[in-house]
């Protein structure tokens, strides 16, 4: 039996969720790696160590024995993604049509991304997007304590001024869906080319685009859950 929920404020994660720029920041690390240190940063390293365990690529080069410091490798890596973006970054099928129906529905869309707060300007600009969200929640916000905790999620309720039930997160990882149903919200898991079915099974819907979405609005984002 289907139940249908009314959510008044729509909480995004960013890379993997509103575009697919989850290997256009591995290949800016890897370049950034190589140049810097000599070091190949592997997919195999990114996935398991940025992705899921949600660590900065910094942290994991020194802990493969790299002697790195945060301020020389992000001031070749922002540029380094930034030209890369601009070529290849795209948003998810169907988000530009429902950020442009929440808007008209008055309905607040906020970000809660893992993400330096630069990379998440910097993707907004290049997509035309920034217009659409009231606040955004990235790394600088919370950095002792990002997803799989929830607090990225709860920081974000507490300023919205809302209960856990009347929010939606859209997500793109365990870690990510995790910290989301800690934190009382409804999770959708965005499918990508990144991820699997398995690793989205604990949201309560998957999705592989937002044309996927059945909603109405009323008094919010209007919602059927089976």
């Amino acid at each position: 039996m289907s139940q249908r929920k009314i959510f008044k404020a729509v909480l995004f994660d960013a890379d993997g969720t509103l575009y697919d720029s989850t290997m256009l920041h591995f290949e800016a690390y890897k370049k950034v790696s190589r140049e810097l240190y000599g070091f190949d940063f592997t997919e195999k390293l990114f996935f398991d160590e940025c992705i899921d365990l949600y660590k900065k690529p910094t942290q994991v080069l020194r802990e493969q024995g790299v002697k790195c410091k945060d301020e020389d490798f992000y001031s070749k890596k922002r540029p380094y993604y930034y030209e890369i973006a601009k070529q290849k970054l795209k948003p998810t099928a169907g988000l530009i049509k429902l950020l442009k129906e929440l808007k008209r529905a008055y309905v607040p869309c906020v970000i809660v991304s893992g993400a330096s707060r630069d990379s998440l300007e910097d993707s907004l600009t290049i997509l035309g997007i920034k217009e659409f969200f009231d606040f955004r929640i990235a790394y600088e916000d919370s950095p002792e304590q990002q997803k799989p905790d929830p607090f990225p999620y709860q920081l974000a309720l507490q300023r919205l001024s809302l209960s856990p039930d009347e929010g939606l997160a859209f997500e793109d990882t365990k870690s990510g869906i995790e910290a989301a149903k800690r934190a009382g919200l409804n999770c959708i898991g965005i499918k990508n080319k990144t991820n699997n079915r398995e690793l989205l099974s604990s949201s309560d819907m998957i999705i592989t685009d937002f044309n996927e979405i059945d909603c109405t609005f009323n008094k919010g984002l209007e919602l059927s859950f089976t």
